[in-house]
């Protein structure tokens, strides 16, 4: 098989959704963490002469964005707003730093809320509730799904979410139910409580 056929075949790790005092402070390599999923403040832009910089505080600590190639990556988001960070671990004089594959704002604040519940009281790096798959690149035909869902739940969401059952009987479509797990695990989506969820705007 060809070299860039076998590469579109790899998988990605496992982006966790974590707390940026536990990527400063754990060990995440014996739990075989690489990639995380961050919720957080952006606090500071910075541009130095050959990447871009932020740093992000989630109120547990702060962390640097770091983006050598994709310049123009915080270009939408800025200081003051929250947002969700999706990115690499990596490490220079010992200093932990991200480099970020997706960085969205958010502007829903229970969002924030909702992370929190996830992490829950026992104070632990990374639980069964706390970790996400982020979806893989979509096939065309699976991303009209997914704007069909988004456009669904807007119309239906009447402040507290939208049953997950009424979307899929909405639909009526085989690969519904497994695209609502997707956009869930990459944050697209959030469940606001169990078995309803609403559009991240």
């Amino acid at each position: 098989m060809p070299e860039l056929e076998q590469k579109s075949f790899q998988k990605r790790n496992i982006a966790y959704k974590i707390k940026i005092s536990d990527i400063l402070n754990a060990d995440l390599n014996s739990l075989n963490i690489y990639r995380v999923n961050v919720i957080a403040t952006l606090v500071d832009k910075v541009e130095k002469p050959n990447y871009t910089s932020s740093i992000i505080d989630d109120g547990t600590g702060r962390i640097s964005l770091r983006s050598f190639e994709n310049k123009s990556i915080f270009s939408k988001v800025d200081v003051g707003e929250i947002v969700l960070a999706i990115g690499k671990i990596r490490e220079f004089n010992n200093e932990k730093y991200l480099i970020p594959e997706i960085i969205r704002k958010i502007n829903d604040a229970q969002w924030v809320n909702g992370r929190k519940l996830e992490f829950g009281k026992s104070g632990e790096v990374v639980n069964e509730m706390a970790k996400t798959r982020e979806a893989y690149p979509l096939e065309e035909g699976i991303t009209n799904i997914k704007e069909e869902i988004c456009l669904l739940i807007k119309r239906l969401d009447n402040g507290d979410g939208v049953s997950i059952d009424e979307i899929i009987k909405s639909l009526n479509n085989g690969e519904a139910e497994s695209m609502i797990k997707k956009m869930l695990e990459s944050g697209d989506i959030f469940e606001i409580k169990s078995g309803k969820v609403k559009v991240l705007e």
